[in-house]
């Protein structure tokens, strides 16, 4: 019998995130101070400009979702709730190191050398964010991610006992 877990987290915004917001709404009402100078195509470009930057806008509404089958962990990163892009997929067997975050890992999960960083979580300030590390084509990964209990009893199955580190 297959064991099938799945969670979805939402990103938190964080400044960058308002000040991107910022910039699009200023670089649109700028472009739209050009636009007289279109004639007859102005309230086209107008418009066009007014839903590009709803679009930008939208587009920081981030979702993360994560599905476990059995100690293989999918994670898709779900854009503005309608377009949807696979993060990773990886099974549990293959991290190297998986704790939870905090101040006795902290210098594990800053200190990695991962080449490739992947965080998927709603924010820093989050209780239950956990860190895998794990090779994957050659690249050292680093995931940071908020797992369920189930999810964490499933992988505790399958990742060894050298690398599973709990609270």
């Amino acid at each position: 019998m297959d064991n099938f877990n799945e969670w979805i987290v939402k990103r938190k915004r964080v400044m960058t995130d308002y000040a991107l917001i910022a910039a699009m709404v200023l670089g649109g009402v700028i472009l739209m101070s050009f636009t007289g100078y279109l004639g007859s195509f102005a309230m086209i470009a107008i418009f066009g400009i007014g839903y590009l930057v709803f679009i930008g806008i939208k587009s920081t509404n981030l979702e993360f979702e994560y599905s476990v089958t059995n100690g293989e962990l999918d994670i898709d990163k779900i854009i503005a709730r309608s377009r949807r892009k696979r993060l990773i997929s990886v099974h549990s067997s293959t991290f190297e190191y998986f704790a939870p975050l905090t101040t006795e890992n902290k210098s594990m999960f800053e200190g990695d050398g991962a080449l490739k960083k992947i965080d998927a979580f709603s924010s820093l300030e989050s209780d239950n964010i956990y860190f895998a590390i794990y090779h994957k084509n050659n690249d050292k990964i680093r995931l940071a991610f908020e797992p369920t209990e189930k999810m964490i009893a499933d992988f505790s199955r399958f990742v060894p006992r050298s690398a599973f580190h709990s609270k």
